[in-house]
């Protein structure tokens, strides 16, 4: 596609066999006992506060190991001046029990991230863990109109964030900058920070380019008409009805654009407690009677200039624990390549300054993908890089798709205190289907007699239910659990026990064309409905 906005999700799981041999012996000895030892943990690993005001709280917890019985003495060390701990910065946990504390950050406090030591001691023994305690300045905000687009303005000290959603291509966002610098590509209307819809079950190729609304536009750069908008004193909010990307096989063409059968409502607040940071949230509305299976949507696309090439996010295996921060410098691999692990559930990409644009999606599953498109850079360039959260849903008659989005722009490091500050007071949410295959039979095979469906889901919280259906009807519910590690190989972390098995007596149904198609649920009540499989049955 020349705007390259088009990929497809779609991973080749191979099986792994990994041949461990074990053997030897030797003389035993009797092993020493064991030393009473304890240690220190704490929940969450960060605290934030805006001047004047307190943190949530953060449990320090002793646990005795090896019949450990004496008193611990907690130090807090670290904090800058002016931030007083509560109820105070040495105190004494017994083992096994826990303490809460929170800091009060007074109006005179620097502001920054501030490592805080937590000191556990008991006579020879000592250990600690490390509290992230950051101070935030006060923060006012200010909407307006300027043109087309309407603003919504962060102020911090000196600094300003901005963003800015373009009423000319349906509310998509088209700046998202921080003193006059703008991170966000805006080339076209299949650019920019914007939702878009797809279909597990449609091809998207030339010529037969499938279900495809897009907030910002179409191919032509034809806007997609916004329908309501309103700028109030602390937000801006804008519902739009988007293009289908490519109007050419639907009835439309160059200034003949076709309208698809969703609605975008987006809601733009900043966060007050934060420094240059919004809250977007995104409602999707499906008002179509037809089915669009599961497949990866846009919610949201970001594309970020070209010289924020850093691709930065968590990687490893123990989130919110302020563990090392991955990069990747872009290029990244090709389209269709398999995800990158993101257990924290937020991306940015950054420049050699560490600056730039980084986006939060609370209760996506933990990995995003990314690409680059090479060429001129700029806002208005061609050039740009990529990511989207792997963002699962299946779009049904009158389905909504709803939640939050944040953007913070500036040095990631700040970003990520800000991201876990958040993960600490929001509630829990799980928005999204779960993401599977079928394995078998494959599309267009001829059965007979007893058939296996087998595949593979999984989802961010956990699966409950997988069942099958023939022509639209309930042929019954698969055995879930069953073992695929060969699954880790595209998406890594992923739970073995994720497999599905049916069987499927194919004598039910008349000799000739039938379709199978999975539906996946989740314990939030998401329902995930996996591309058909077109068969014919010959007994």
């Amino acid at each position: 596609m020349g705007r390259n906005r088009f990929f497809i999700l779609s991973f080749a799981c191979t099986a792994v066999v990994l041949l461990v041999g074990c053997g030897g012996g030797g003389p035993s000895t009797t092993p020493p006992p064991p030393v009473p030892d304890f240690s220190v943990s704490i929940s969450p690993y960060s605290a934030s506060a805006v001047l004047g005001s307190t943190t949530s709280t953060v449990t320090i917890s002793i646990s005795p190991q090896n019949g450990f019985g004496s008193p611990v003495t907690i130090t807090l060390q670290g904090f800058p001046l002016g931030v007083d701990a509560m109820p105070s910065s040495s105190f004494s946990i017994d083992p096994g029990k826990s303490q809460t504390i929170s800091f009060s950050v007074s109006a005179s406090v620097i502001t920054g991230a501030f490592p805080v030591t937590v000191l556990g001691t008991s006579a020879a023994l000592s250990h600690s863990v490390q509290l992230m305690l950051t101070t935030e300045p006060i923060v006012s905000v200010r909407t307006y109109q300027s043109g087309s687009v309407l603003y919504l303005e962060s102020t911090a000290n000196a600094d300003t964030a901005r963003i800015g959603l373009e009423t000319q291509w349906g509310g998509s966002i088209v700046e998202m900058s921080l003193n006059g610098t703008n991170f966000v590509n805006m080339h076209d209307t299949g650019r920019e920070i914007q939702a878009a819809q797809w279909d597990g079950n449609a091809q998207y190729q030339s010529g037969a380019f499938g279900w495809n609304p897009v907030q910002g536009g179409d191919k032509y750069d034809q806007g997609s008409p916004v329908l309501a908008q309103n700028l109030n004193n602390d937000s801006l909010y804008i519902k739009a009805q988007p293009y289908q990307w490519n109007p050419d096989d639907k009835g439309g063409g160059p200034g003949q654009p076709v309208l698809g059968d969703t609605y975008v409502e987006t809601t733009v607040t900043a966060e007050t407690e934060h420094a240059f940071t919004f809250k977007v949230h995104f409602k999707v509305t499906h008002f179509g009677t037809d089915q669009h299976a599961d497949v990866l949507q846009e919610f949201p696309a970001v594309y970020a200039n070209l010289e924020y090439n850093r691709f930065a996010r968590y990687g490893g295996t123990r989130p919110w624990t302020n563990d090392p921060i991955s990069f990747t410098t872009m290029p990244l691999l090709p389209n269709g390549s398999p995800p990158l692990y993101a257990p924290e559930q937020w991306a940015a990409y950054v420049d050699n300054t560490d600056a730039g644009l980084a986006v939060f999606i609370p209760g996506v599953a933990p990995y995003f993908l990314g690409f680059t498109a090479a060429g001129d850079p700029g806002p208005t360039g061609f050039g740009t890089n990529y990511f989207n959260a792997l963002t699962i849903y299946s779009f049904g008659p009158n389905s909504v798709l709803e939640g939050d989005v944040y953007v913070v722009a500036g040095d990631y490091k700040h970003a990520r205190q800000v991201i876990y500050d958040l993960h600490n007071r929001l509630p829990a949410v799980d928005i999204f289907t779960p993401l599977g295959t079928v394995d078998s039979p494959p599309p267009n095979s001829q059965l007979a007699g007893g058939v296996d469906v087998t595949g593979w889901a999984f989802d961010n919280v956990a699966v409950s239910k997988v069942d099958v259906y023939v022509d639209g009807g309930l042929a019954g519910t698969a055995t879930y659990g069953g073992s695929r590690p060969d699954v880790a190989n595209d998406f890594p972390n992923v739970p073995a026990a994720i497999g599905y098995s049916f069987s499927l007596n194919t004598r039910q149904y008349t000799n000739g064309a039938h379709v199978i198609e999975v539906k996946a649920l989740d314990s939030s009540g998401n329902l995930a409905v996996f591309p058909r499989v077109s068969v014919t049955v010959q007994n």
